[in-house]
């Protein structure tokens, strides 16, 4: 498959810069790294040939030379066109968009017949270019970082998400996605599984290592995996046929670490949660995965009712504002989280920063921990939409402004210009609502008082 790339640097490093100052820098002086990752593992979008490969043929970096002149050497060994888009007015304002506009017209007029169109950049000005290259049926892929809108979101036929663009592509892995190490020195061999040696059991080792040898754990036979693979199917057909409604993702993988800790390791060689379970013989279950962590449902029941409303059973006497929460996240892409989930959410990342300095990375993995444990609702990924939107509104962290509330403030404050962004109209019921649904609607009866 021929495949063009175009980088709008100054967006792309802009936005990773809010999130994280190193994440930003790996993205701009390792392109190799994850321009590797985009030709040799980034899935294609749908519609492509069966069989058919990625093949880079234009590589094209759109940046300013008064601000990122430093970046230039390392495009240049990756082998990008660096196109200089110098600040046009005294706002900083550059000819970018138009630039990239220009060219990606001029390739598909070109004769080489370019099959994808790939755009690193949240600009929705791009939205209309992406729908004239559908038109032409051609591929489009997006990375865009940050909050990208609704339309330029549905224009695109693969939007790589910016979680896994880290994690994979830049390489900032979590440490429960590396694969274990296989020996301790001193010719120790200690098994990784958390079950199978206790804490203690791990001191005690660590303290006569040096005198004692310790046998390895004896490798677990064909059938006893077998029969963890089938204790597994079963728990996950239980949990979808005692449930009326969808079943989040998030839970599945909760009962998965709870039954066997070892697999999230790297997910038996697979990688990620969502190609494990692919990898399962679950028919007739169905996993829909357009929505914030994906749902499972029995394809063989009828699913009465919206896709995004499997947690209605569990939204108790805040039930009355999930239609409105279900339309909002829809437009928004904010997580559909229940009400005393945000409020743990909030006071969790309140309680951690109180204790560790804020790292979009680790605490984002620690709060995601502690939602966990607490038996509340929340996957990595509704975690870091809270933790992007906070850090993208502007908010520092660490610096005494951490409270719980005040993080549900900004939230809500977020998802409003989110939804003004998209032309949903807030109504006072809206508002009402997106202030309960954060836990805003107490801080503003005691502001008032």
């Amino acid at each position: 498959m021929k495949s063009a790339l175009f980088v709008d640097f100054d967006n792309v490093y802009s936005g990773l810069r809010i999130l994280d100052q190193t994440i930003a820098d790996r993205f701009a002086r390792q392109p190799l790294q994850w321009m590797n990752w985009v030709i040799n593992a980034l899935e294609l979008p749908d519609h492509t040939p069966e069989g058919a490969r990625r093949r880079l043929l234009v590589r094209r970096c759109y940046l300013n030379p008064q601000a990122y002149q430093r970046f230039r050497p390392s495009f240049n060994l990756a082998g990008f066109e660096i196109v200089d888009c110098p600040a046009l007015t005294s706002e900083g304002k550059t000819s970018t968009d138009i630039h990239m506009v220009l060219d990606i017209i001029d390739l598909l007029q070109h004769e080489t017949h370019y099959d994808e169109f790939i755009v690193f950049s949240a600009d929705a000005d791009f939205t209309p270019v992406l729908r004239k290259l559908r038109r032409s049926d051609r591929r489009t892929t997006v990375l865009a970082i940050g909050f990208p809108s609704a339309a330029y979101r549905a224009s695109a036929d693969l939007l790589i998400d910016q979680d896994e663009f880290v994690r994979k592509a830049l390489g900032f892995k979590d440490e429960d996605e590396s694969s274990p190490p296989e020996s301790v020195s001193q010719s120790v061999n200690v098994a990784s599984d958390a079950d199978a040696i206790s804490t203690a059991a791990r001191a005690l080792v660590a303290e006569d290592v040096r005198d004692t040898p310790v046998p390895a754990p004896p490798v677990a036979s064909a059938k006893a995996l077998d029969a963890e693979f089938d204790g597994l199917i079963e728990t996950i057909r239980q949990e979808v046929a005692r449930s009326s409604v969808p079943v989040p993702c998030s839970r599945l993988a909760v009962l998965i670490t709870t039954q066997c800790s070892a697999l999230t390791a790297d997910w038996n060689g697979k990688g990620s949660f969502r190609k494990f379970i692919e990898s399962l013989d679950l028919a007739p279950l169905h996993f829909d995965w357009s929505t914030g962590g994906g749902h499972v449902h029995d394809s063989t029941r009828p699913v009465t009712i919206t896709r995004n409303a499997c947690a209605t059973a569990d939204w108790g006497n805040d039930v009355h504002i999930l239609p409105l929460a279900t339309q909002i996240h829809e437009v928004s892409g904010a997580p559909l989280l229940r009400p005393q989930d945000y409020r743990a959410l909030f006071s969790i990342i309140e309680q951690d920063v109180r204790l560790h300095p804020f790292d979009l990375k680790e605490t984002g993995k620690r709060v995601r921990d502690g939602l966990r444990e607490g038996g509340f609702g929340g996957s990595r990924a509704d975690v870091n939409w809270v933790l992007s939107g906070l850090l993208m509104r502007g908010h520092v962290f660490n610096e005494g402004q951490d409270d719980a509330v005040g993080l549900g403030v900004k939230t809500a404050n977020n998802v409003r210009s989110l939804c003004l962004r998209e032309q949903m109209v807030l109504d006072r019921a809206a508002e009402t609502a997106i202030a309960h649904w954060f836990g805003t609607a107490q801080a503003s009866t005691q502001a008032r008082q």
